[in-house]
């Protein structure tokens, strides 16, 4: 069965994006907590845009590359994307 809701799409999207943050910035598996600013576990400017290209290519749709400031934490920037993934409900 596809996921189909916003939880649903968040909760895949955040399980990916903290496994390629801790390989991306060569953390122990399960480091990086996604209610902590990524910043904190040293996401700068170059590696976020490594990362932001790797989301791109996930999800399948272009990202403003300021969203990842505006939305500074896994949980907050996987919640932004899922709203924009999951099909409009009637």
């Amino acid at each position: 069965m596809p996921v189909t809701t916003v939880a649903e799409i968040q909760a895949e999207l955040q399980i990916w994006l903290c496994r390629r943050l801790t390989d991306q910035l060569r953390l122990p598996v399960g480091a990086v907590d996604p209610a902590e600013p990524m910043s904190a576990y040293g996401l700068d400017s170059l590696r976020a845009v490594a990362v932001l290209m790797d989301v791109e290519e996930h999800v399948g749709f272009p990202i403003d590359s300021d969203a990842l400031w505006d939305h500074p934490t896994v949980t907050e920037f996987t919640l932004f994307l899922a709203r924009q993934m999951a099909p409009a409900q009637p």
